[in-house]
């Protein structure tokens, strides 16, 4: 069953997964997914480096690779002040 996540926690489960090397091949998704928006996010705002994204408006799967993504300091950052407001709050 889908469970609705904020923003923040989905970009948490992301930088936090990167940082364990969890995506261990490429993956097709929608790109209007949580998912593929919040990948694209952290690629935008410098959390990732190493991250391959595709999108074509002609295919309806949009591909991300995240086999050589690693997190930047701004990403090991972001992802300790993620942590830390989800230990706040829990």
């Amino acid at each position: 069953m889908a469970t609705n996540v904020s923003t923040n926690e989905e970009l948490r489960g992301i930088l936090s997964d990167v940082s364990r090397h969890r995506f261990p091949n490429r993956r097709q998704i929608n790109p209007n997914s949580m998912l593929f928006q919040t990948i694209c996010l952290a690629v935008d705002e410098g959390y990732l480096r190493g991250a391959k994204l595709e999108n074509s408006q002609h295919q309806l799967l949009a591909t991300f690779d995240l086999t050589a993504a690693e997190l930047t300091a701004k990403g090991e950052a972001k992802l300790t002040s993620l942590t830390n407001q989800s230990t706040k709050e829990g």
